[in-house]
């Protein structure tokens, strides 16, 4: 179907190009929003005039979905990028268009971090937390195209909490032992006529007191 098409009803996405082109670090460049539990097959990795999305989750009912490329997708001969495509569609009778934006820094470097991903949970009856070590955002986005920039669009109205994640294991989840974290402390709602502030630390671990012991 057309990019921004409504009313989603199957399993396959094709586009077409007008030249051939491949796909070059498709794994690390491709963001889905809302992410998928399963991500879904991306063909052909040859080269080729189309670029197929073979959905292997059920899609979510009226909900606006963004797959963004980054510069995955390059021209066959000199690897041109089609730079930060993006295709929208939704299962639902209409495109969500609120969007959300922001600054990222790190709390002990200079220059901020890259490829930071900038996440949104739903604040509903599902809400608590422990949701960030859990289960992955409602939706995401990153600062691949400009380090200490974000933009999450084609957002919903809801009440939201924000975070930021140097996301090392790329699983959309905080894991405390490897990631960098930044949140706002309070919620947010959407839409808002505000830009936000991510600081991204190390969280310090939470230390017990053992037993003491003497060795003879």
């Amino acid at each position: 179907p057309e990019n921004y098409t409504t009313n989603f009803k199957g399993e396959e996405i094709r586009i077409y190009f007008d030249a051939y082109i491949k796909l070059k670090n498709i794994q690390q460049q491709l963001i889905i929003s809302p992410p998928l539990d399963n991500q879904p097959t991306i063909y052909p990795f040859s080269t080729s005039k189309y670029v197929s999305i073979v959905f292997n989750d059920t899609l979510k009912e009226n909900t606006t979905y963004s797959i963004n490329f980054g510069n995955s997708i390059v021209d066959n001969n000199e690897e041109n990028s089609f730079e930060y495509y993006k295709y929208v569609f939704s299962t639902g009778t209409y495109i969500d268009s609120l969007k959300v934006l922001g600054t990222v820094s790190d709390a002990l470097k200079i220059n901020p971090e890259e490829n930071v991903t900038v996440m949104l949970y739903e604040v509903d009856e599902n809400y608590n937390d422990s949701i960030i070590y859990k289960k992955k955002p409602l939706y995401i986005a990153n600062t691949q195209r400009a380090p200490g920039f974000f933009e999450i669009d084609n957002l919903k109205e809801g009440t939201y909490l924000l975070i930021g994640l140097k996301d090392n294991n790329n699983n959309y989840l905080f894991d405390p032992k490897t990631d960098k974290i930044g949140f706002v402390p309070d919620f947010i709602n959407i839409p808002a006529d505000t830009t936000f502030h991510l600081n991204l630390f190390n969280e310090i671990p939470v230390y017990n007191l053992a037993r003491s012991s003497s060795l003879n």
